[in-house]
């Protein structure tokens, strides 16, 4: 009688845990990410400083159309890597989050993807700051100038 009540327990508990849905954890991110920030003003250059809590990147100028700064990185062990930049010219200025970390909406990991590596691309121009989004082959308004008085 026992032997049929455990045989029966464990057939219940097979068949249950058949039934039970699997989450789907998102694929795992590129381990190391290059961030890239662009001068695309028509006439302005362009003052950048980057950082994150640990590492403060300086300042660069981007004088020129076209003038590329850039880092890279690995993700931390926390997954908790933020960094921010501040964009300049004289008249306007933007402060901005260039990289997050992501554990449930992918937005950032998305655009960011370029292939197997993590690129993301960031380009002032003259309307604001764009995020290049690979998956689609456009470039992203994300940010709007504020202007100086």
């Amino acid at each position: 009688m026992i032997k049929n009540i455990v045989v029966f327990f464990l057939f219940t508990v097979a068949l249950v845990g058949a039934q039970v849905p699997r989450v789907a954890l998102p694929p795992p991110g590129p381990s190391r990410y290059y961030i890239h920030v662009v001068n695309g003003l028509s006439k302005l250059g362009l003052l950048v400083h980057c950082q994150s809590k640990d590492d403060d990147l300086g300042y660069h100028r981007l004088l020129n159309h076209g003038d590329d700064y850039q880092w890279n990185f690995k993700v931390n062990f926390w997954g908790t890597t933020l960094y921010w930049c501040k964009l300049e010219t004289p008249h306007a200025y933007v402060s901005f989050e260039s990289f997050w970390p992501e554990t449930q909406h992918l937005w950032l990991r998305d655009r960011c993807k370029h292939g197997t590596v993590g690129t993301c691309i960031w380009t002032a121009k003259d309307d604001g700051i764009y995020l290049r989004n690979f998956l689609a082959n456009v470039d992203e308004l994300i940010h709007k100038w504020i202007y100086k008085r």
